[in-house]
């Protein structure tokens, strides 16, 4: 299988490699005639924690039954630590056996069991010494007092619940951990609380994991690595930076953070940069890999965007949103395409622009790119 250790469209310092983790080849799933996922690859490190984004129906939480060995995918292959788990040669180890743990967006806490009892289970199930000080290790890094581990869960909240169920997964050292929206059943307040637990756990246990969300703020908080479903095809793997930066799809950017799109004409493409015209402006931006000279899209996030200029394109400031020290802007050029832009003050009224090539990312419209994925 082919792996891709850089980010897909822009070049990253030689690393050296670790020892992979987990190995997905061409995965394919199908049911009654329905495509669920779509020859998907990916590879995840030892000790990475990977994030992955989609909408409802894109196939992830299909990809962690896969991976977990609760589906026998149609075609493709799974490896965890190079042991070869699934094929479609005849390989299949059970689940049990695969050594993996898992989180899903509700607790299933045993609810006759203490808290200890509950985090201690995969150790007693799989017939191994039940090592209560390492629970209680774990309940103390997830901010449970010794006292949490006599309760039983209803006495419990939500989000103590779900620091429960974490630890049970971890408790046993699992080659991999999977996460099926943990944290979408809770506050936001407590969201943010316990991906901070879980950043500083998982990277001082070492432990790998596939953490399934919907959440573009969890995913970019948590994820090492980050990964796009959707229609059952993974659209883009790479880091947090590269997802950002350089989106495969207009999707995937419109997924991962602010952005507006202009149509532009590129007129010539070299070293990874495309040429063209914005508002009388000649720019070289850099550019998607598989971009060509013709119709275009130019994403512009709000940092790409300068609106305290004395001079550039007239543009009317039509909304101003305060958020976290400073204002997000949404201003209409005269052609009526809008543009996102950071401000220190809410002003209204007319702005003048200037874009920061290097900030800005041309992509081709994905109808193009979907055409050229199915041909």
């Amino acid at each position: 299988m082919a792996v891709e250790y850089i980010h897909h469209y822009h070049p990253e310092q030689a690393r050296p490699i670790k020892k992979l983790a987990l190995e997905v080849d061409n995965i394919q799933v199908r049911h009654s005639n329905r495509v669920i996922l779509q020859g998907v690859n990916l590879a995840l490190e030892e000790g990475t924690y990977a994030c992955l984004l989609g909408e409802s129906g894109s196939g992830k939480s299909t990809l962690l039954a896969a991976i977990a060995g609760m589906l026998k995918p149609s075609e493709g292959i799974v490896k965890l630590h190079g042991e070869m788990v699934s094929s479609t040669q005849g390989h299949w180890l059970a689940p049990e056996k695969r050594g993996i743990g898992m989180v899903f967006q509700e607790p299933a806490l045993w609810p006759h069991m203490r808290v200890l009892d509950n985090v201690l289970f995969p150790l007693k199930s799989r017939g191994m010494v039940p090592d209560r000080q390492r629970a209680l290790a774990l309940l103390e890094k997830m901010d449970l007092p010794a006292a949490t581990a006599e309760r039983r869960p209803h006495e419990l909240s939500g989000g103590q619940r779900q620091r429960v169920a974490i630890a049970r997964a971890i408790i046993a050292r699992p080659r991999l951990v999977l996460l099926d929206e943990p944290l979408s059943a809770l506050d936001h307040s407590i969201r943010e609380e316990i991906r901070t637990f879980l950043r500083a756990l998982f990277r001082e246990e070492g432990i790998t994991a596939l953490h399934v969300t919907h959440d573009p703020e969890e995913a970019f908080d948590l994820g090492t690595r980050i990964g796009f479903l959707g229609a059952g095809r993974l659209a883009q793997w790479d880091s947090p930076e590269g997802v950002y930066r350089c989106p495969a799809t207009e999707t995937v950017a419109r997924l991962s953070g602010p952005v507006r799109f202009l149509p532009v004409m590129v007129t010539a493409v070299d070293a990874g940069h495309a040429h063209l015209s914005v508002s009388k402006d000649s720019l070289r931006v850099p550019a998607h890999p598989e971009l060509r000279p013709g119709p275009a899209l130019l994403a512009l996030r709000p940092e790409a965007v300068l609106c305290d200029s004395e001079s550039g394109a007239r543009a009317t400031v039509i909304r101003a949103q305060w958020s976290r020290g400073r204002y997000l802007l949404e201003l209409e050029l005269p052609e009526g395409d809008r543009l996102l832009s950071y401000s220190a003050t809410g002003r209204m009224g007319i702005r003048y622009l200037k874009i920061r090539p290097e900030d800005a990312w041309c992509l081709p419209p994905e109808t193009e790119l979907t055409a050229e994925e199915t041909s």
